[in-house]
């Protein structure tokens, strides 16, 4: 607010990569019996029973060649008996985020989403934005690396802790723009297939400008308003003389 620029906001594509690290929880129809499918070295040798996920593609796509990966396309396939009915996918990405421009940061961020059917289904598809969300602006000086770390490692794995944790942040991703669509009627033999296409968009990120950014703006809004008061001056100035408002003396330029 007033003259001086306290924060501002530019347009960046992040440069991001997936970590081949994820989460996959399919709920059946037998309480007891989940599929857990993970790369998280915490839950992965604990939850090895539950592992029916022999099938992992992953492929990043830079559709407009500048260099910045702008869609992930993830699937998995879970074998399980054609009597096992899918009523629930639970699906967490872990990424690395960068941002270069007129700001440096380094995180490890999170991609998380939740689809239910009733019905229960033979293929789940998911099509979403990876998006990032701040609480405070970011810093133009230096290298924010405070939040390049693992967000899972490091603790007892426990996904309710994990997220709790994961939303104190001040700066994180979310799946946003999410749409979901379920296919059912699963063949004999055939496995479940989680099939997910993240894009990576455009931010708009907000920030603290540095001290010469902020002058060049103050500067222009100095301007701005000095202008019109030195054009104003004059106009007046030129009123009460022209009119003999007040007592002067014009003096010939000739005379000294």
């Amino acid at each position: 607010s007033g003259l001086w620029l306290k924060t501002d906001t530019y347009r960046e594509q992040p440069d991001v990569h997936f970590k081949y690290e994820y989460l996959i929880l399919l709920e059946t129809d037998r309480i007891e019996q989940p599929i857990i499918c993970t790369t998280f070295p915490s839950l992965e040798r604990s939850v090895k029973k539950f592992n029916k996920c022999p099938f992992i593609k992953v492929r990043e796509e830079d559709v407009n060649r500048d260099g910045r990966n702008d869609l992930l396309h993830f699937e998995a396939q879970a074998v399980l008996p054609s009597s096992e009915i899918i009523q629930g996918a639970t699906l967490m990405l872990l990424f690395d985020y960068k941002l270069y421009s007129h700001t440096w940061l380094e995180m490890e961020s999170i991609g998380y989403l939740n689809a239910m059917t009733p019905m229960g289904g033979a293929q789940l598809n998911i099509f979403a934005e990876l998006r990032l969300h701040q609480k405070q602006a970011l810093m133009s000086r230096g290298r924010d690396a405070r939040y390049n770390i693992s967000v899972v490692q490091g603790m007892k794995f426990h996904l309710p802790t994990v997220l709790e944790k994961y939303a104190t942040r001040n700066v994180t991703t979310h799946f946003q723009n999410v749409y979901t669509t379920w296919t059912r009627g699963r063949a004999q033999g055939q496995p479940f297939i989680l099939r997910a296409v993240i894009q990576y968009p455009e931010e708009i990120i907000l920030y603290a400008p540095g001290f010469w950014h902020i002058i060049k703006f103050a500067w222009l809004q100095y301007f701005s308003v000095l202008v019109p008061f030195i054009l104003l001056g004059r106009k007046l100035k030129q009123f009460i003389l022209g009119n003999s408002l007040v007592h002067s003396i014009k003096e010939p330029p000739w005379k000294k």
